[in-house]
């Protein structure tokens, strides 16, 4: 079910269909470098992801979402929210194939809008390895703001904030 149109995109609702795209995207060192442990994901990682996504979609009413062109309807990644640390967090992973043409934060306005607008969050956060410019420039062009350094698994990262 397609949530939000944008130019070039269409964000909408995992399906089943999206697991072997998606664990092609999750197999990718490059897109997975940045990420919890570093290490690419199984097929049955993508596929638990994908599964959990859908239930969270129907428990919740929000979750990751697939965002997939409109020229070709193929998946590019996903970008929506997940409950961490008790905290809407806000982000995104997409093919490198789908990198630096603007796809990233054509996706995160819109469903940031869709964050405040529809599912009416109070605050959103997102956050990033200082390393990782890509998704820190996307974080920025949306207009989220950097609140504070903090630590997971004994590593920094940045934590940015949107507040309504």
């Amino acid at each position: 079910m397609i949530l939000v149109e944008t130019d070039r995109l269409f964000i909408r609702t995992f399906s089943l269909q999206n697991i072997p795209d998606y664990a092609k995207i999750v197999a990718d060192s490059e897109v997975v470098r940045f990420l919890g442990n570093g290490k690419t994901q199984t097929y049955k990682e993508a596929q638990d992801y994908i599964l959990n996504c859908i239930k969270n979609y129907s428990e919740l009413g929000w979750s990751r979402f697939a965002v997939e062109t409109k020229e070709t309807s193929e998946l590019i990644g996903f970008c929506g929210f997940a409950n961490y640390n008790n905290e809407i967090d806000f982000g995104w992973r997409y093919s490198p194939k789908f990198w630096n043409q603007g796809f990233g934060t054509e996706a995160a306005k819109a469903v940031l809008e869709m964050g405040i607008n529809k599912f009416k969050f109070p605050r959103i956060v997102s956050i990033a390895y200082p390393q990782n410019i890509g998704s820190i420039r996307i974080i920025e062009k949306i207009g989220m703001q950097f609140e504070r350094k903090i630590e997971i698994n004994q590593k920094e990262l940045l934590q940015f904030v949107k507040e309504n």
